[in-house]
C-alpha cells in the first residue's frame, strides 16, 4: 500500500490490515493537492469487517469477508483497494478495484502560453501562470 509520498503500514496486529501509504503534495495549480495515495490492504476477517483505508491522495480503502474495496479517485492516480478471500465460497469474489486515473498539468508563463490546444483541458490563471488540466486526450502546442 505505498503512496507516492510515503510507504504504507502493515498489518496492527490480528483482523487489522495495512493503510495505503499518503501520496504527495504539489502545488503547481495555485493550491496544495495531494495525489497518488496508496490503496489499503484487506484481511480476511472472520470476526468483523476489517479494512485498510486508503492512503491521503486519493488512495481507495481495502475490502474484507463482506465488503468490497473502493477504487482509487479519479483523477488523482490513487492505488486501488487490495482484494480478500471470502469465507463462503458460493458467494462472489470480492475482487480488488482499480487504481484512480491520473492527471496531466502544464504551468506556462502567461506571456508565452499560446493558446492552442486540443481535447478539453482545464485552463486557469495563477499568478503570472496558466494552467492547463489535462483529465483525456488532448494537447498543447507552444
Amino acid at each position: 500500500g505505498g503512496g507516492a509520498g510515503g510507504a504504507g503500514s502493515n498489518s496492527g496486529g490480528s483482523y487489522n490490515p495495512g493503510a495505503g501509504g499518503a501520496g504527495s503534495t504539489s502545488s503547481i495549480t495555485g493550491s496544495a493537492v495531494t495525489r497518488a495515495g496508496g490503496g489499503g490492504g484487506s484481511l480476511y476477517g472472520y470476526f468483523g469487517n476489517n479494512t485498510g483505508t486508503g492512503g491521503a491522495g486519493g488512495g481507495g480503502t481495502g475490502g474484507s469477508n463482506n465488503t468490497t474495496g473502493t477504487a482509487g479517485t479519479v483523477n488523482q492516480g490513487g492505488g486501488g483497494g487490495a482484494s480478500c478471500y471470502r469465507y463462503n465460497p458460493y458467494v462472489s469474489t470480492n475482487d480488488g478495484k482499480n487504481g484512480g486515473s491520473g492527471i496531466v498539468i502544464l504551468k506556462v508563463p502567461t506571456a508565452n502560453y499560446s493558446g492552442t490546444t486540443t481535447g478539453s483541458p482545464t485552463v486557469t490563471t495563477s499568478g503570472d501562470y496558466k494552467i492547463l488540466q489535462f483529465t483525456s486526450s488532448g494537447s498543447y502546442t507552444a
